[in-house]
């Protein structure tokens, strides 16, 4: 595992440095829109001044026209009339401005430095506030608008990044699993075939006594449950991920079945290796279950408990129920498992730790055929851990199933005899 974390360094810093890049380009981005926007603002503000400029250079053309006004021609020749020259109205004007100009506005006072007093100085031209406010209002929608689509192209590049390195970190933690559970498959092939070689040669070379061949007779046979275990693991495995794992699923009382298996288990490991304790409630508890399937369920367990601890060793297995569940629970006080393991323990091939220096053996398949049979028959089971060295536990949650007729409990009480 080790060799693989300059990896995902490399990996992080990479993805680091294209959100940065992404970000600034983003923030340069919106930068730029909200200068444009600004100069786009400057440059309406100068043609509604511009407008007013020509409103009032119109304004003072109509009133030179009036003051400059010539003399009738068909007037009496030398004849002078003393007349005084009546200017339009200023409503007039007001008028005749609007209809031309209708962002200019005629006012009395001044409202900004910037308004230009009328050539007869009656009044004073200015811009109305409306069409400011909106502009600017124009403005800052188009800053905001670019600021979200910024933000979201932030997000959804940043996303998809995201997910490709979640994908590519979870491709890598695969391939060290597959290469991890190569090197346990080996390892637990070639050393009972190794002891099995070397038990056969003592056998046919050597005179040995009967009490000798028994006992070398006992270590055979317990490679070869080894080996079956292993085989056998592998194929469940090989059937559940191809849809073929079939269950026969039939009503089975729990109580009865669960001692048996526990009993069966502690015998096999050694009498009293597990510190075993059972917990069972006094009311029958019935699920709809295929024995020997879920048999090899709490079998893994225990034998995980077995190998994950060390003596003297304390197994407890719990059956309880919890309204229209049953729950198994298999705790031991264990290893352990730290927090950020337990939600990749019921992954095909995860192993804590690194699988040239793991002391315990073992292929990391045990604990996902668990996971694909136990989700066959509806239910669920969920890992938890107190911490390194505190022991761990393993709750198992079936659909409870009422009790059945008679005929239906014989039925299924022969079930776990003849698995």
């Amino acid at each position: 595992m080790a060799n693989h974390a300059p990896t995902f360094s490399l990996q992080r810093v990479i993805f680091l440095s294209v959100s940065l890049v992404l970000c600034v380009q983003v923030g340069w981005w919106i930068n730029v829109q909200i200068r444009e926007s600004g100069r786009l603002l400057e440059a309406r503000v100068e043609a509604l001044n511009a407008n007013r400029a020509e409103a009032w250079q119109m304004d003072s053309l109509s009133v030179l026209a009036f003051l400059h006004a010539r003399p009738d021609p068909s007037s009496r020749t030398g004849v002078v009339e003393g007349r005084i020259v009546t200017l339009p109205s200023l409503q007039q004007r007001r008028e005749a401005i609007h209809r031309m100009y209708p962002h200019v506005v005629v006012v009395l006072t001044p409202t900004t430095p910037s308004d230009l007093p009328l050539l007869d100085g009656a009044a004073f031209l200015a811009l109305r506030p409306e069409p400011l406010v909106e502009l600017k209002n124009q403005r800052w929608h188009s800053v905001f608008r670019a600021a979200s689509e910024g933000a979201f192209m932030v997000f959804a590049v940043l996303s998809g990044f995201v997910v490709l390195y979640r994908k590519l970190a979870e491709e890598l933690d695969l391939k060290l699993r597959q290469r991890n559970f190569t090197s346990a498959v080996t390892h637990e092939l070639k050393t009972p075939i190794a002891s099995l070689r070397v038990w056969t040669e003592t056998l046919f070379t050597r005179s040995l006594a009967d009490e000798q061949r028994l006992r070398i007779r006992g270590l055979m046979e317990k490679d070869l449950d080894r080996l079956q275990e292993l085989v056998g693991n592998l194929l469940d495995v090989a059937r559940a991920e191809s849809g073929s794992l079939v269950l026969h699923l039939a009503p089975l009382e729990l109580k009865p079945w669960l001692q048996g298996i526990c009993e069966a288990m502690d015998q096999r490991l050694g009498p009293g290796a597990l510190g075993l304790q059972l917990e069972f409630a006094t009311e029958p508890l019935w699920a709809n279950a295929d024995p020997k399937a879920l048999g090899t369920v709490i079998e893994n367990l225990l034998s995980n408990a077995y190998k994950y601890a060390a003596e003297p060793r304390q197994t407890t297995v719990t059956l309880d129920g919890d309204g229209d569940d049953v729950l198994i629970v298999v705790s031991d006080l264990g290893h352990g498992l730290s927090p950020k393991d337990l939600p990749r323990v019921f992954h095909r091939f995860f192993r804590v730790g690194d699988e040239m220096t793991r002391q315990v053996a073992g292929t990391g398949l045990g604990l996902f055929l668990v996971k694909e049979i136990v989700t066959r028959h509806g239910g669920d089971v969920r890992a938890s851990s107190r911490g390194h060295g505190l022991g761990s536990a393993f709750t198992i949650r079936l659909p409870r199933l009422a009790e059945p007729s008679n005929e239906s409990s014989n039925a299924s009480a022969e079930g776990p005899a003849d698995a």
